[in-house]
């Protein structure tokens, strides 16, 4: 066993200088060494102190670093410093109320200290406490933008709470400081990028990383879940098998990390009986929730393949459960029962407004987009591919720019939808070029194409549709709802307020009923411009259907709308649950099999009765 040799016997005090030299040159023992017999003569000396606490901090000897910080911050109480550094080394032990407090007395004294902001923020992370967490982060952000960490982590927290507006803010300019940082961070980051649809960037960034020996695995790791979401199976799988065993890594994050990349492998496997003892394996691994949540939706999947219903529904049980724990800390109120997490579908325009909106001028046919609507998971993502592969539209991942117009909406002080008749022709021009300028930040359209935007609860916002382009066109897509629920229900989805309604199966047929109660109300009262586009009939007749919406959007040459499913394999990263299907040609496996969940529908299929009257679907 290896020790530090033996220090000289020391004659003269070392100066607080040399002191400082060894810690910035990471000699902590030698300047723990120097500065303890120092401390003996001047037990007051604050800096000595620090020094002594930090350099305990750095190897690792959290109890006593703790106990110098201590006694640093009760004899200087007014430098918050001292509270910052107890809070720093209390959150590194996992003390996280003792740091709480420690970084309030910080924060007391300098409030605006963008460094015990980003602290506070950090342990609130640690804490899985991600809504106030964001909020620190964002402080810490508008104060120094130059802290490229506390950017990355606010951008991720942000991403977790759904504002992907303030994620993108933050990462902005990433391209120009992305250099700076550790190559650990740079992982980080270019996992935040693929989820703000900067596919080409993050799949480089994390191929730069891949030799390096600090983060190399999690790069590995990281892109293999990437080039399965790009549909890349077989460079996921060969690189899958560069990756360490996993029970040799110590490392927890790590180890997650592999797993996931093995999971979602696995997952693709058309070997479904090793995939499933894989993933039973792996979910062993560890109890943190967000693991818990992605290998059972995994298992439930896999066991619905195998014809195990029950087994499927009992992994979805506990796969939403852990998903709900998670999203009872960013959003409380969404998991009380009684609340509403489609709560825009409160907000209708009535007859009595609708007939007293001002007349407005509009854009034309031609320089509108293309909305594709309807519930999720009710085949709007195969939709889109086929319109995409169309070289006179262009479609774009869903984003939610509509939602930006309302937001600003309100913030010239006009209620939505209330008002919306109020807004005059210069009014809801500023509101379309707000949501132009976010169209231009993610898709480039070319002379002559027409926007294909496909978000399925633009649904819940036709009023604003509507109201900014009330000659575009509408595809509405319908599919039967019980099947619709189903995959709701199947489905891994991020947004708190999805997640929330799709946690059990009366919530989400609620919601369902909910929402097409406000589509139908609105649609009968606006009369938009609306094709309804049925999945069963498409798959029954896709030609015959193709047709339909061709002529319905005056396409002269329908014949690129066939082959969405070779489109879909060039597009790399498709952004929704349905990436690895509308790479497939059309095919009936999807059709009534809610059928064979019967028993689980039966208790919630009054509150779909009246979709399935209306559309005519048999129950």
């Amino acid at each position: 066993m290896r020790t530090e040799p033996m220090p000289e016997p020391q004659t003269t005090l070392a100066s607080i200088q040399q002191m400082l030299a060894a810690v910035e040159q990471g000699h902590f023992a030698a300047a723990e060494r120097m500065v303890r017999p120092y401390l003996d003569l001047y037990p007051e000396d604050e800096t000595a102190l620090s020094i002594l606490g930090l350099s305990l901090f750095e190897q690792e000897r959290l109890s006593e670093a703790t106990e110098v910080y201590q006694l640093a911050a009760s004899r200087f109480p007014t430098n918050p410093g001292n509270w910052d550094n107890l809070g720093t080394t209390a959150r590194k032990a996992g003390q996280f109320q003792e740091a709480e407090a420690a970084y309030a007395k910080a924060l007391q004294m300098q409030p605006d200290d963008p460094r015990f902001l980003s602290h506070m923020g950090l342990l609130y992370i640690e804490w899985k406490r991600i809504t106030v967490a964001k909020e620190y982060l964002w402080r810490a952000y508008q104060l120094d933008p130059s802290d490229f960490e506390t950017r990355i982590f606010g951008a991720q927290m942000a991403l977790e709470c759904g504002d992907d507006a303030r994620a993108r803010q933050m990462l902005d300019d990433w391209k120009r400081w992305a250099a700076t940082l550790g190559s650990a961070l740079q992982v980080e980051l270019a996992a935040l990028l693929i989820r703000l649809g900067d596919n080409a960037e993050c799949e480089a960034l994390l191929r730069r990383h891949l030799d390096d020996p600090e983060s190399g695995n999690a790069a590995r790791a990281r892109l293999i879940v990437v080039l399965e979401r790009f549909n890349r199976l077989e460079e996921a799988q060969a690189m899958l098998a560069q990756l360490p065993p996993i029970e040799s890594v110590t490392d927890t994050a790590l180890g997650n990390e592999i797993c996931e990349a093995q999971a979602v492998v696995a997952a693709r496997d058309s070997d479904v009986s090793h995939a499933t003892s894989v993933l039973k394996r792996l979910l062993d691994r560890s109890d943190d929730d967000r693991w818990q949540t992605t290998v059972c939706f995994l298992l439930a999947k896999l066991c619905d393949k195998q014809n195990d219903y029950d087994a499927c529904v009992e992994y979805l049980r506990k796969a939403h459960a852990s998903q709900m724990e998670h999203t009872s800390r960013l959003v409380p109120d969404l998991v009380e029962p009684s609340s509403n997490p489609l709560n825009i579908a409160n907000f209708r325009v009535t007859h009595e407004l609708f007939e007293r909106w001002k007349p407005v001028e509009a854009p034309p046919l031609e320089d509108s987009p293309v909305f594709v609507v309807g519930f999720p998971r009710s085949g709007t993502t195969m939709l889109e591919q086929m319109l995409d592969a169309h070289p006179g539209m262009r479609s774009m991942d869903e984003r939610p720019f509509l939602q930006r117009s309302v937001e600003r909406m309100q913030q010239i002080g006009l209620q939505y939808p209330e008002q919306l008749g109020e807004l005059d022709t210069a009014q809801c021009s500023t509101l379309r070029d707000v949501y132009w300028s976010a169209v231009a930040k993610v898709s480039q359209l070319r002379p002559g194409q027409r926007l294909v935007d496909k978000n399925p609860l633009s649904m819940l916002r036709v009023p604003m549709i509507f109201r900014l382009f009330p000659n575009a066109k509408i595809i509405f897509v319908m599919r039967h709802p019980c099947d619709v629920v189903l995959s709701c229900y199947m489905q891994h989805f991020n947004a708190p307020a999805f997640t929330a309604m799709c946690s059990t199966l009366p919530r989400l047929a609620d919601g369902y009923a909910h929402a097409m109660r406000f589509w139908l109300d609105q649609v009968a009262l606006l009369k938009p411009q609306i094709f309804e586009w049925r999945y069963e009939s498409a798959i029954e007749d896709f030609d015959g259907n193709v047709e339909r919406v061709g002529a319905f959007l005056d396409l002269e040459d329908i014949s690129p709308l066939h082959r969405f499913s070779e489109h879909a394999r060039t597009k790399g990263y498709i952004g929704t649950p349905s990436y690895a299907q509308v790479i497939q040609p059309v095919y009936k496996g999807a059709m009534g099999r809610w059928r064979r969940y019967r028993k689980y529908f039966e208790p919630i299929l009054p509150l779909l009765e009246p979709a399935l009257e209306h559309w005519g679907y048999d129950a």
